[in-house]
This record gives structure tokens, sequence and C-alpha cells, in this order.
């Protein structure tokens, strides 16, 4: 599976958004534990609490970048989604690395 790091523009009010938020967020997340969604969202940053509102962003593993559309569903309603593919770096894994050598 690919990785890509998806990055949120909000569509609506900051306050619509959290609202919407916390309506989709268990549906959501029974579906994507399931491992049924056509894509896995490992982790999101969302940084709306703290008073950012230009960007949300979260990692997933999928095959494409329109499997991380799909997974969306009526989150597309609120955010947009742009899909960059990335790798990761393990910093610890990497330092551990290190000391071998």
């Amino acid at each position: 599976m690919a990785k890509f790091i998806a990055v949120h523009t909000l569509l609506k009010s900051p306050d619509e958004v959290m609202k919407a938020f916390g309506e989709l967020s268990p549906p959501f997340a029974k579906v994507n534990a399931s491992g049924k969604a056509p894509a896995k969202c490992i982790k999101t940053w969302n940084p709306i609490p703290h008073g950012r509102t230009d960007y949300v962003f979260c990692l997933w593993e999928a095959e494409h970048p329109k499997d991380v559309v799909l997974a969306l569903g009526k989150f597309l309603d609120y955010l947009t989604v742009d899909c960059v593919p990335v790798d990761e770096i393990d910093w610890a894994e990497y330092a551990a690395s290190l000391a071998h050598a």
C-alpha cells in the first residue's frame, strides 16, 4: 500500500466543520477500523480547536489517491482533499541503525 498525506481545506465555517466532524466521525471510524473502506486513515492532525483553520492533515494508506477521496464520503461536503504521495521516515529506527554502523 502507498502512503498519502491528505491536505484538507475547509469548505464551510470552522464551527460547521467541527459539528459535522462530531457527527460523521463515529461511523467513519467504525468503517475505517473494519478494513472495508477503499483506503485506511491512519492519523489525523486537526488544528481547528487550536485556532488554525487553514488546513487539516491526514495520513492514509491506499492503492490510489482516488481511494482516499472515496473513503472520505460525506466529509467531502465540508473539506477539500489534496492527496500527496509520501515516504515515511522513522527517525528512531534510523538513529538506531546508525548506532550499528
